[in-house]
């Protein structure tokens, strides 16, 4: 879902989920965001439910990532404004293990 807000692009996804699953999720990141995104550059908040994470401090057991969701961070110069830090972790998914 996407819409235009004074000049600001937002985003909000959903993503492929479950480990049988990672390669949908690969094209999610590397062909589908992209192609909603505007081709123009524009502000962009990017929220949703990722179904990974960008670094080992954003999960409780293993990370679970792959590097598409890494390279559109990048590409498109976006950030975490929920970061964490060693002092503060934040999560919003636990898993038992």
């Amino acid at each position: 879902m996407a819409a235009m807000y004074n000049g600001t692009f937002l985003v909000n996804i959903y993503a492929p989920s479950g480990a049988e699953r990672k390669q949908e999720r690969e094209g999610f990141y590397s062909v589908d965001i992209p192609y909603l995104l505007p081709a123009t550059k524009t502000d962009v908040i990017l929220a949703g439910d990722f179904n990974c994470t960008l670094s080992h401090s954003d999960a409780t057991g293993q990370r679970n990532c792959i590097r598409a969701l890494d390279s559109l961070v990048t590409g498109l110069g976006l950030y975490d404004v929920g970061g964490t830090t060693s002092t503060r972790p934040m999560f919003t998914y636990y898993t038992p293990t």
